[in-house]
């Protein structure tokens, strides 16, 4: 290079250096004081800053700034998390500001990720994206899961607890079917890192041979590895609902994001806060047992049941066996402690929780200990580094419920248990066996073992540095990297003694199994922020690059014929065992682009490219665009209506990707035994070298509007995402050797709309009123289905019993069965008789607040419409015990379960049932103590104190004729929901809060 050429590159390199160092001439300094607008008191850790500017500050402990301002400057912008925006014109000749802020009670200024990088007022967003609050996530009533504490706050999501057993089980899904084989879970971000929410089979199956029927897949109902994040440490949850907002979270984000921030500390003086939640758990919903006669239970049980229940008549007395199994009242106790303080460079925040949670049913449970440290340094103005650490142990105890083939579980061994026999432990501590059933159902609940353990660590790092920042502009680096690890072990014991256990010739069975998870997420980026100070133009721009790898290691033994009372694996005659790991390395690249023109047309567009390692090619990369434009008409010289605060149109695209699940791209080998000689052979399914993701692409437009200074808000959006490239098995002829293969085909279609208004409509010294009512709808439709119609993955047991069918041309949440139309008495075919989606959802949030201190809260959820196929019912109705068996109601003198044995082989309409609902989901009611009050009392120990009692599914009606229309017996599954086979019954639940702050 010449030496001009060197001059002119280190001039160039200078030039930008003392553009970043030196200070802006002729700068005043002004101060003051940020107050809450209704209390007066100071707000520490307000956002001050200079308008059109990149200068900033935020106010102390005691609520002070201090600011330099640019001569030709004279607008200070505060912005605060629940509080509305202000900008505030500087006095000329003054150099003292005290402002008041008002607080943000409808959220129209509240801050929303756009990207990986980057966030902007909601009053400036083009998506529709649903934030929850720390507030409304456990402020009304304790929770016990995360996902669960979701479930009627987010417009768009369809969350069905598929499962009432301790330590939560919940299927989340967002916008309707996103994939018929692939991954359906939301992608989960807390604090930047990308974590697990695996739900880890246990293999019960070994002794209820559940899949062993008219379905194979996994109906272990295992609980989703989220609920192991304590909800006490979240600050705020966004959901990004669909592709249009998702897109820069690329091929992982195809079903969702759900991007979780936690709790931080605030500088100022250290606070210590400690809650206290007692309450007890007790089952929803009793179905009741049949009331027999001698003839009755002789017709059912033969002469065996006759001497029964003549027993049971003269004196031994009857037993109500529903109350026996799941009448216990378990007692449910979260304690959780947090420190949180600091200076202004270093903050940080401590929690710890311990909740120990009883079941209905004895020896059931769950327990978590949590312990999280968060801490934030600034090195100076330049430079920041904030850490994380969470370490979670948890234990579950879930029973053993659901489908079987053996007669094991303890809801299908209630389905043979009438209320006369006594199949109660004897004082000698023995049991007798069931006469009618290969268990008792007694015996197996005390003397089984089903617990899971999980040890688990979340830890990641952010570092971010301002290469260049002055008055207009501001170029920023960061880096953050995670880990998520957790050790899953769960110990099946199942003793030779229980009544079940020589039926298989091998008495006495050990199950053991343990699954490692390793996540990796590393990302780093560049931000540049430019403010033009003629243009009213504002421009964000971030790129970057972000890399994520996957490591399950699945192992599991199963060891049978134990000898009396060892459960060590070696201590059983024979033991088989299975392995499965996968793995999943991800590389993307990401740019976008945000372009604010005077808070009127703000405008986005970006790129994401990604590959991976369980795509046919590893080294392709796919690329997936968002483009959205928001309008706000408001802002504009024409609009002159003032009762609007807000007018704001919008309109939104992007596409996001599905991978294939690991190993789809290989044909893989079986393991094989012949005559005590292991080898290996060709899977029966075929590998697809040419794999690729699946593809998602959605439009989203809407309006959200603003009225009566901010006393109401009104968001409506429509959208249309439509699913090509879907992931199919299809049958491949036999003379290849090969069963089936996954190939990529097919189209599936979502059209829904969400509206949300949320209202003010008392706000007074005395009385605070907030209310907001949510309405959401989504229709699917497969479009294009190349192969054959099919069960879906977890749909049923087949067309006689009704089943979940993918079909060309229908909802993919279908029910079809075979029925008889013409009345002869056979069935005419198979039709459509149902469909598991919902028609419509809404939900009802009121919060009334009296003179600062004492509070109500009710949240209402109404789901019209969505089917289920009740075979618990079924099972009943063979065994003869159906609590309505002997009822008649259409008059005809056939008794009702009669009738509907005689349809079986028939029909399967009668399975289908209506499982809409309308439930209070929570019900609240505290009182904060006066903060003058507590410092007479505490000479200023004490800063707050606040008591109160609440509820959960204190009351829900519904058609639907089991435990609890929310049900699945087949647990997290793609597309289907409502399978329902004798699971744990949900339950209600009451607590007493305290809340002590120092």
């Amino acid at each position: 290079m010449q030496p001009r050429n060197w001059i002119s590159v280190g001039l160039l390199v200078l030039g930008f250096f003392l553009m970043s160092v030196l200070p802006a001439q002729a700068q005043q300094t002004v101060e003051g004081v940020v107050r809450d607008a209704r209390d007066g008191k100071a707000i520490p850790g307000v956002n001050v800053r200079v308008e059109d500017t990149n200068v900033g500050t935020t106010t102390g402990p005691d609520g002070a700034y201090a600011i330099q301002v640019p001569a030709d400057r004279d607008v200070l912008v505060f912005t605060f998390v629940g509080y509305q925006r202000k900008a505030v014109t500087i006095p000329e000749g003054q150099a003292r500001l005290d402002v008041e802020l008002a607080r943000d009670v409808v959220g129209m200024d509240e801050v929303v990720v756009t990207g990986l990088g980057s966030s902007v007022r909601r009053e400036n967003l083009a998506n529709a994206v649903t934030t929850v609050e720390a507030e409304e996530l456990t402020g009304g009533t304790d929770v016990e899961t995360l996902d669960g504490a979701l479930n009627g706050k987010v417009p768009g999501a369809q969350i069905n607890s598929y499962s009432g057993a301790p330590g939560g089980g919940v299927n989340v899904r967002l916008r309707g079917v996103s994939t018929i084989n692939g991954e359906s879970q939301p992608l989960y971000i807390i604090d930047g890192i990308i974590v697990s929410n695996a739900a880890i089979p246990t293999n019960v199956n070994a002794v209820t041979q559940a899949a062993a029927g008219g379905n194979r897949a996994n109906q272990d109902n295992p609980a989703n590895r989220i609920a192991d994040l304590n909800p006490e440490d979240i600050e705020s949850i966004e959901i990004l609902k669909g592709p249009s907002a998702a897109a820069i979270y690329g091929a992982r984000a195809s079903n969702g994001v759900v991007i979780i921030e936690t709790k931080t500390g605030e500088a100022g003086e250290t606070r210590v806060d400690f809650s206290q939640t007692l309450g007890v758990t007790t089952i929803r919903k009793k179905l009741g047992m049949r009331d027999f006669t001698a003839e009755t239970a002789e017709n059912a049980f033969g002469e065996r049941g006759r001497e029964e229940f003549l027993e049971a008549q003269e004196g031994r007395g009857f037993i109500d066996y529903e109350e026996k199994l799941f009448g216990q009242e378990g007692l449910l106790s979260t304690t959780s402690l947090s420190i949180s303080g600091g200076s202004q460079d270093t903050r940080f925040y401590v929690s710890g929780s311990w909740q120990n949670d009883e079941g209905i049913v004895k020896r059931t449970g769950y327990e978590r200990r949590s312990v999280r440290a968060n801490i934030n340094h600034t090195f100076s103005e330049r430079a920041s580094l904030s850490g994380t650490v969470n370490y979670v142990n948890s234990q579950t105890r879930r029973g053993l419920t659901g489908n079987d083939n053996s007669g094991t579980t303890f809801g299908v061994s209630l389905t043979a248990t009438p209320n006369f026999v006594d199949i109660r432990q004897r004082e000698d501590g023995t049991y007798p066996e069931h006469p009618f059933n290969a268990s008792n159902p007694l015996q197996t609940r005390d003397l089984m073992t089903n617990e899971e353990t999980v040890n688990r660590v979340t830890s990641g790092v952010n570092f971010n540095y301002d290469l260049i920042s002055t008055e207009t502009q501001n170029l920023r680096f960061r880096g953050e990297g995670g880990v998520d690890f957790f050790q899953f072990e769960n110990v099946g014991l199942f003793p030779r003694r229980l009544q079940f256990e020589p039926n298989d010739d091998q008495p006495g069975t050990s199950i053991l199994g343990e699954t490692n998870s390793l996540l990796t997420n590393f990302r780093t980026l560049l931000i540049h922020e430019y403010e033009s100070q003629n243009l009213n133009l504002d421009l964000t721009t971030q790129g970057g690059f972000t890399a994520a790898d996957s490591d399950v290691n699945f192992t599991n033994f199963v060891a049978r014929d134990l000898i009396p009372g060892q459960q060590n694996l070696d201590q059983a005659a024979s033991l088989t065992s299975s392995q499965r790991r996968t793995f999943q390395n991800d590389r993307s690249f990401f740019f976008q682009e945000e372009v604010n023109y005077n808070d009127q047309l703000i405008a986005t567009g970006g790129l994401r490219a990604d590959r991976s390692s369980l795509n046919g090619d590893v080294d392709e990369f796919f690329v997936f665009p968002k483009a959205s434009l928001a309008v706000r008409l408001t802002n504009f010289n024409f609009w002159t209506y003032d009762a609007f605060d807000q007018l704001k149109l919008r309109f939104a695209f992007g596409q996001t990707g599905n991978t294939t699940n690991f190993g789809t791209k290989f044909t893989s080998f079986e393991a094989t035994n012949i005559d005590g000689q292991a080898g290996t052979l060709v899977g029966t399914q075929r590998g697809e070298e040419n794999i690729e993701p699946e593809r998602q692409s959605e439009l989203e437009t809407g309006f959200d509007l603003g009225l009566f200074d901010r006393r109401a808000r009104l968001s409506f959006t429509v959208y249309q995402k439509t699913i090509t490239n879907q992931l199919l098995r299809r049958e491949v002829p036999s003379s290849t050797g090969y069963q089936l293969e996954t190939i990529n085909a097919g189209e599936l279609v979502n059209r829904g709309l969400e509206t949300s208004l949320t209202l003010l409509p008392v706000s007074n010294d005395a009385v605070e009123w907030q209310s907001t009512i949510n309405f959401w709808t989504n229709n699917s439709e497969v479009k294009e289905l190349p192969v054959p119609s099919f069960r879906a993955v977890g749909g049923g047991f087949g067309a006689t019993l009704g089943e979940v069918r993918i079909q060309e041309g229908r909802s993919p949440t279908q029910i079809v069965g075979i029925d008889d139309r013409d009345g002869d008495g056979t069935p005419d075919g198979v039709f459509q008789l149902g469909d598991t989606s919902p028609e419509f959802q809404m939900s009802f949030s009121n919060e009334v607040t009296l003179f600062d201190g004492l509070s109500a809260s009710v949240l209402a959820h109404w789901k019209k419409g969505g089917d289920n196929l009740n075979l618990s019912e079924l099972l009943f109705d063979l065994n003869r015990t159906s609590p309505d068996f002997d009822e008649d109601d259409n008059g005809d003198g056939t008794p009702d379960g009669i009738e509907r044995l005689n349809k079986v082989g028939v029909s399967a309409e009668q399975f289908v049932q209506d499982a809409s609902y309308f439930r209070l989901r929570e019900v609240g009611l505290f009182y904060e103590f006066p903060e003058g009050l507590l410092t007479s009392a505490f000479d200023g120990t004490v800063r707050r104190v606040r008591m109160g009692v609440s509820a959960n599914n204190v009351l829900t009606i519904t058609p639907y004729k089991s435990y609890d229309p929310e049900v699945n017996n087949f647990g997290a599954t793609p597309v289907s929901n409502g399978v329902e086979v004798t699971p744990f019954p949900s339950s209600k639940k009451f607590f007493f809060h305290l809340n002590v702050g120092l």
